[in-house]
């Protein structure tokens, strides 16, 4: 059966990088060969195709192998190998620096995970976290050729995983895309609430705190579900009576406050940055929720603009990655301490 490609679609920072590390790992000991790249870290198409190349060389072969390796498997590839101080390999590919070379340059690339599992006799899977980020770099052109060399590779999965879903929607869902229909696609959700109360009650009982139902189910209404601020909000809550080790409902608040205040001069700066139309918008959204934000009875009770201007607005906030929206298409602010500056803010 021909390995999958799948995009992975899901809001920040409810743990989508951690499960696609886990899944890899549990591959990993299955003889598998695995391979992850946050495209987020790159720059440039010309570094993204380095660091990639580069993964690839060293989870099939040893580093004192790598100019052998790529003699073999990609003749006429011309790349210069250094190590920094601390041993660790750099790559950097040699062209004449235009696209054309470098478009041939990653077709040879892209090519690799099937070449690879072929002479490894192994199934690859390769995963692309933050995958909408190459739309920075000559995105559409990226798209095209990836999808050429990949469509072939019977026996490499992908996994194309990210969090802007209105770009990644529109990579998979529309005809005009070179990635349209190429897979299934699949939507992480939040973790069920009981599940969260189970696994953070256990946390705190086996490190001998007190802490009652009720502030568990506080800490999980408060922060939504999502489990980076759940991770985050616990360790405060744990170091904070650190000594006591009995945490009541009203500490959270007082965590929550203490970490607003010590971003306090960030969220001033960031806030400084938006344009009056954002922050208003920002403001009935914390204040008012954001439910039918596009409804008259919302826009005149927010004192908001006309709908078409409410409508870009949300759109430009959601791509700048301020806003998501959750299963039933409530708006919501993605950073819980930034929301709750703007609500200290404004009441």
């Amino acid at each position: 059966m021909d390995s999958q490609k799948i995009f992975l679609i899901s809001s920040r920072k409810l743990g989508k990088t951690s499960i696609i590390i886990n899944v890899l790992n549990e591959l990993k000991k299955e003889e598998l060969i695995t391979i992850y790249i946050d495209i987020e870290a790159f720059s440039s198409h010309k570094e993204f195709l380095e660091i990639y190349l580069l993964t690839l060389i060293k989870e099939t072969t040893t580093i004192n192998k790598i100019l052998t390796f790529i003699r073999n498997l990609m003749p006429g590839l011309r790349i210069e190998l250094k190590f920094d101080g601390s041993g660790k390999p750099l790559l950097s590919l040699s062209y004449s620096h235009n696209d054309k070379e470098l478009n041939r340059i990653a077709l040879k690339i892209y090519d690799l995970p099937g070449i690879i599992s072929e002479k490894r006799k192994k199934r690859v899977v390769v995963a692309f976290d933050e995958f909408q980020e190459i739309l920075k770099f000559n995105g559409k052109n990226i798209e095209g050729s990836l999808r050429t060399s990949i469509q072939h590779q019977r026996n490499v999965g992908y996994i194309f995983a990210g969090s802007k879903r209105h770009l990644l929607n529109e990579m998979v869902n529309s005809p005009q895309n070179p990635f349209y229909k190429i897979g299934p696609v699949m939507f992480l959700k939040k973790i069920e609430e009981k599940q969260f109360f189970e696994f953070i009650k256990e946390k705190f009982i086996s490190t001998k705190f007190k802490i009652s139902d009720e502030t568990l189910f506080k800490i999980i209404e408060k922060v939504e579900n999502i489990p980076y601020y759940i991770q985050m909000i616990c360790h405060e809550l744990w170091n904070y009576k650190l000594l006591k080790k009995e945490i009541s409902i009203d500490d959270i608040e007082i965590v929550i406050d203490q970490l607003v205040r010590e971003n306090s001069q960030n969220f001033h700066i960031e806030w400084s940055r938006l344009i009056l139309n954002k922050r208003r918008l920002l403001k009935a959204i914390v204040i008012d929720g954001g439910k039918n934000v596009l409804s008259i009875e919302y826009i005149k009770r927010n004192e908001l603009y006309y709908p078409s201007s409410v409508q870009r607005t949300l759109k430009s906030l959601i791509k700048d990655g301020y806003l998501d929206q959750d299963d039933e298409n409530n708006y919501y602010i993605t950073d819980l301490l930034f929301r709750e500056w703007i609500r200290k803010l404004h009441i």
